[in-house]
Formats: structure tokens, sequence, C-alpha cells
């Protein structure tokens, strides 16, 4: 909701949809009509999806590859919930858009981030929906848990991953500090791995942003191997928008010592949108309403005061009803803890391995 309301505010003309399950142990069927009604009020287009027989964090990743399937749309970009926008990200369609004579097309229909030890960040990312993908994406699933069943725990192999192993191709991934040739980056085994198998060995018509490069990578007739078609420094920054603000100290002379080691973000896409992971989130943490026009920009605390100072908007706009003066001790102590979880864990996978995972078979169109 507050993604959606800061995207319009900077002139997106993007269409915004909500995929939310209820939990199997709700006794709803469907979202309240008042909250439907609110979210329709607010423009967001809302598709519910079937509760699942058993809920963890590692299945509820899968939903972020449904974004394969919207083949209504050129592109689709999805921003998890812990994001906010720091700008109009329109323009990266633009860019992956031939069509869009405005701007040069320096990037491929589907793009991935590369963050300090992983090569994909699936916080943000756009595809080029397809069915034809989105089958293979299934495909690729099935076959992984097929052969997990055989596999000790944790039920991956580090090896073969997805279904390619780095080195008999003499292949490796990277990240902004680190190369490696086989599985063992952060969530290698849920969707972060999983993504960047489907993008890079399915897809291959790929930008993939490393720091302040972009690789480009294109498919190659006849041939298993994506091939790198460009390797370049400074692409983003030369047509991002103005930020509502910056993060991590990357506009502050000098920087602050102990965020030195932050400033690979500081260019986009990384400073594009501001990431509350972990137990950073705004909501599960206190917060004075005196300091919602904070503009620091040390950490995330010009971003944490965006999203109050929107919510605050929204709050009045829709009565909400919410009392963000009594914010610490009304709302925080509602939501102080994710019910799922921040991370998909290994043991999240017997369930997946068992048939418990979401049936995909239903959203193919």
């Amino acid at each position: 909701l507050i993604s959606a309301s800061l995207l319009r505010k900077q002139g997106s003309n993007a269409d915004f949809w909500l995929y939310y399950r209820l939990s199997p142990d709700s006794s709803l069927d469907i979202m309240p009509s008042e909250l439907l009604d609110f979210l329709n009020a607010s423009g967001i287009r809302v598709k519910h999806l079937p509760k699942p027989e058993v809920e963890s964090f590692g299945q509820l990743v899968f939903d972020k590859f449904l974004t394969f399937n919207m083949t209504d749309y050129k592109r689709v970009m999805f921003l998890d919930a812990d994001t906010i926008p720091m700008t109009n990200l329109d323009y990266y369609f633009h860019l992956s858009d031939p069509a869009y004579t405005a701007l040069p097309t320096v990037l491929k229909p589907n793009f991935i981030v590369a963050t300090l030890a992983e090569p994909c960040n699936t916080a943000m990312f756009f595809v080029e929906p397809s069915s034809d993908t989105f089958m293979k994406y299934h495909e690729t699933v099935r076959l992984q848990h097929e052969k997990a069943k055989e596999l000790p725990y944790p039920h991956f192999s580090k090896h073969s991953g997805w279904g390619h192993a780095f080195r008999e191709h003499h292949d490796h991934w990277e990240a902004v500090t680190e190369k490696a040739g086989n599985w063992n980056f952060w969530a290698a085994h849920s969707d972060q791995g999983l993504m960047y198998y489907v993008a890079k060995y399915i897809k291959k018509d790929l930008s993939i942003a490393i720091g302040d490069r972009i690789q480009n990578w294109k498919a190659v007739e006849g041939q298993y191997m994506p091939e790198i078609e460009s390797d370049i420094t400074g692409v983003l920054i030369k047509y991002q928008p103005k930020l509502l603000a910056y993060q991590n100290s990357c506009n502050a002379v000098p920087t602050p010592v102990d965020e030195v080691k932050f400033h690979w973000k500081c260019t986009p896409p990384y400073d594009s949108f501001a990431h509350f992971y972990g137990k950073f989130k705004p909501w599960q943490s206190k917060y004075m309403i005196k300091d919602i026009t904070q503009t620091r920009e040390y950490k995330l605390k010009a971003a944490k005061s965006i999203w109050f100072r929107e919510l605050n908007e929204l709050n009045d706009k829709f009565n909400m009803g919410l009392v963000l003066t009594r914010w610490n001790k009304k709302h925080l102590p509602e939501m102080k803890r994710s019910s799922l979880g921040y991370v998909a864990l290994y043991s999240d996978r017997k369930d997946i391995i068992d048939g418990n995972v979401h049936d995909l078979s239903g959203y193919a169109k």
C-alpha cells in the first residue's frame, strides 16, 4: 500500500497488484470486504490465491515466481513487502523496452540484483512474463524436489542446486565481493537460488546488477549456456530520477566510518529502493511521531521516516483507525513478531518435497 502510494506520487504509470494467501488456520475464505474495498480505493488490484495445506516462509517465497505467469504485461516488477521505492521505478521498464524510444535500451527483459555475497536477491527484480518460462520453472521445481527425496538433510545439492553444476560447465556465480562455483550462497536452496537459475539458465536474456556494473547476458541458439554480451559500469545512474532520500550516508561528507562498508549500495538499483531486511522493518520497531520529519540519511533512518509519513497520510485519507501517536504501545506489540519468521529454513523443505508446496498447476493460463 505504501509502495503503491509512493510510486503514484513519483509519477508511475504502472498497475499495482497484491497477491495474497490466507493462513490455513484462518476461519476466513477470502479477505474481508472492507479491506478489499480499501485496496480497490487505493488503486491496487488484488488476486486471491488458495490456502496452503501447511505454511512456512520457505513455501511462501515460491509465489514470487507467479510474476512469470502475468502474461498480460510486457514486464512485471516484484517488490518485497519490506521494501519501499525511493524513486519512480518505471525507468527500469523503459530501459528494457526497445519500443520506448525516449531512452536507450540498455537492459535486458529480465533483471536481477546481486548483493555483497549472493548473485541474486529477490527483494526486487523484474521479468518478461511467459507461459513457457512459467511451465519450465514449474518443471524445475518438480524435478529438484523429486531428486531431493533421495538426498540426506538438508535435501539440497550444493553441487547441482536447481539443475546446474557450475564447475562442470566451467562456470561460476558472481556477487559484489565474491565468486564461487557451487550453490552455497544465502537462500540458494530457496527463492534466490531458484530465481538465479530460472533467469540465467532458462530465460538467459538477462541483466544482472553487480555493484555499479550491469552484466548483460544473451541466449545462443543451440547452446545451453548463455553468453555475456556486455559488462559496463555506471549504466543506470544516468537515467535514475531524483531520489526521495539517500540511505547509508551516501550523500554525507565525510562518510561515517561505520557506513563506508555499505557504499556499494550508493548506486542504482540499490538506492532505488529501501529494503528493511530482517528485523529492521518499520512496523516492528519503535517510533516517535515527532520523528516523522526525520531527514537524517544514516542507514535506513530517512527511509523509515518516509514509511511512517506515508502511513500517516494514508491513515488520514482512508480513516484506517491507526493511532500513530501511540504506535509503540498500541500497534507495535501486535506486529512485533513475524509469524513465519524472516528466512526460508532448510527445515521448511521437508513439507515442500513431501508434496505440500503450493500446487502450481492451476496457475498456468
